[in-house]
């Protein structure tokens, strides 16, 4: 992803956790249990071999700071692909919404497993694209292909991402 299209989801995400708060903690590398109520926070409940397996890309390397947690990885055809990882515990979808408005995201609104959510979509960059849906707060999975190769397609990588942890999640 180029500069500008980084720097929008960080702004999204920095934006998002200041105004609603996040918590944090644990390691990507431990499956949380659904019931511990904090399962969702730090990297999700989703293992790095578990992530990796969903969307069939190698060579994961995470990298987390308190708010989000990024993956690099290589897609089937040897180019690098983003994961990012976002749970805000008190935000809501309407406030997901408003900041995506804001950033210049085009949305579509869905309902994953009984949650409603949406899609980010990036109208100058179609190599990203996010999941969001409210659970405990909003969860969100962003996938972006920095080759601009078509493989994995960001936004099915995202909802198999979120689908993935909406089941550990016992959804």
């Amino acid at each position: 992803m180029n500069r500008r299209g980084w720097s929008r989801i960080t702004l999204a995400a920095l934006t998002i956790a200041s105004l609603a708060g996040c918590s944090h903690g644990g390691s990507g590398d431990q499956v949380r249990p659904a019931d511990d109520p904090n399962f969702l926070a730090g990297c999700g409940p989703l293992d790095d071999q578990k992530l990796a397996s969903s969307i069939t890309v190698t060579g994961l390397h995470q990298q987390r700071n308190p708010t989000i947690c990024d993956w690099t990885a290589t897609n089937a055809g040897g180019g690098p692909v983003d994961i990012t990882y976002a749970w805000l515990r008190d935000d809501t979808l309407s406030r997901e919404t408003e900041i995506a408005a804001q950033t210049g995201y085009q949305i579509e609104r869905i309902v994953v497993k009984h949650y409603g959510g949406m899609y980010w979509r990036d109208p100058a960059n179609p190599d990203t694209c996010a999941v969001t849906v409210a659970d405990t707060g909003t969860v969100t999975w962003w996938v972006q292909n920095r080759d601009h190769a078509a493989q994995p397609d960001p936004c099915a990588a995202a909802m198999t991402l979120m689908q993935a942890t909406l089941s550990v999640d016992g959804v």
